[in-house]
């Protein structure tokens, strides 16, 4: 199959090759104040072996140090292998001799980064946990990373509602992806981040794409498995609730809907060899959940075409700009008649049923 180039493919260039005089130590076991013990040990190692940073000293990483917003912009450029970018900056606290001007010329010119007002970055300020949730999503989509995540979980949290407006998508992505994890079932949007926990942020979005798949049988495994976030199939399989064991819950549902009508509308023959390529390599259960994810989100779009699904709900689901009149229902269905002759060909069973309440797929 032929993979999207991911960024973190690209930090192979920059990554030197350890010497003859390399410590023969894991980097982190440099620090004084980095143990196996700590949360953040491996995205540490990773994080100075990729040169995305290092200690403030020798012998010191200081990870519960507040990281800042300008040293934050630099983890994430440094990560893309510091691509020069020509664009004008108006930031007046951004001095071009600073180590991280071309970081946040490179993240402003993304769109990354905003600024805390027109004119002022906040280079030196606190970074805080809903902005950080908010870069990395700007920087994961900027990269082609699949962000389409679904799923209601970051509404349990006792502080849901004091997320600014502007972090609810990007907080929700990273809570649904356990990119980033609350504490004590709140967000804490407005705290600070320490270094150690933002290396541990970027180093959890790199192990979700990594070239590696393992088509174990492990269905949760699957459905977020890296190969999924790399062809169009992956908006089929954003369904949050079949992470957590479950099938179903309707806004997740809207969400896949939406999806597969984009599809069927714009990308129906690169769904059809992406179909192919992933029933090749599937065993017998992955077969059967893909048949699943598929028929939730046709049982869905057409709900919502027909108009007995009240289109309302593709507000809470994060689609409220969707155009369903734009979408035509033949072309919809063309799509879903090419799947499942692909399905049949597959060979799928009716192992999914007990996970769902929907009619068992028909192979005949």
């Amino acid at each position: 199959m032929k993979r999207t180039i991911r960024v973190f493919s690209l930090l192979l260039a920059a990554v030197m090759l350890l010497s003859a005089q390399a410590l023969a130590t894991e980097p982190a076991q440099a620090f004084t104040d980095v143990s196996k013990q700590d949360y953040f040990y491996d995205a540490v190692n990773w994080a100075v072996e990729k040169e995305i940073t290092s200690g403030v000293s020798k012998d010191v990483f200081a990870p519960n140090r507040d990281c800042t917003r300008a040293d934050f912009v630099t983890f994430l450029w440094r990560a893309t292998g510091k691509p020069v970018v020509n664009y004008a900056m108006n930031f007046s606290d951004v001095k071009e001799s600073s180590y991280y001007a071309e970081a946040v010329r490179w993240a402003a010119s993304l769109g990354i980064v905003t600024g805390l007002s027109k004119n002022t970055f906040g280079a030196a300020n606190a970074v805080t946990r809903e902005q950080a949730a908010t870069m990395l999503w700007r920087f994961a989509k900027q990269q082609g990373f699949d962000t389409t995540q679904g799923g209601m979980a970051i509404r349990e949290y006792a502080d849901y509602d004091s997320l600014s407006e502007y972090a609810r998508e990007a907080m929700a992505w990273a809570v649904n992806t356990e990119i980033l994890k609350g504490a004590n079932n709140r967000l804490l949007p407005d705290a600070a981040c320490t270094r150690a926990q933002l290396v541990t942020l970027l180093y959890r979005l790199e192990s979700q794409t990594t070239d590696k798949v393992d088509y174990s049988g492990d269905v949760t495994g699957w459905m977020y498995a890296p190969e999924s976030k790399d062809t169009l199939v992956n908006l089929l399989v954003s369904i949050d609730t079949v992470a957590h064991g479950s099938a179903g819950g309707s806004l997740q549902q809207a969400n896949a809907a939406v999806s597969l009508m984009k599809l069927a509308m714009n990308e129906s023959r690169k769904v059809e060899e992406a179909a192919k390529t992933y029933l090749a390599g599937m065993n017998a259960t992955q077969k059967d959940f893909f048949s699943f994810q598929w028929q939730q989100a046709l049982r869905q779009a057409n709900a919502l075409l027909d108009g007995s699904e009240d289109p309302a709900i593709l507000d809470d689901a994060g689609d409220a700009g969707f155009d369903l009149k734009a979408v035509s229902s033949d072309r919809v269905d063309a799509l879903d008649k090419t799947v499942t002759e692909l399905l049949r060909d597959a060979g799928v069973t009716d192992e999914w049923k007990n996970h769902t309440d929907l009619e068992p797929f028909n192979a005949a």
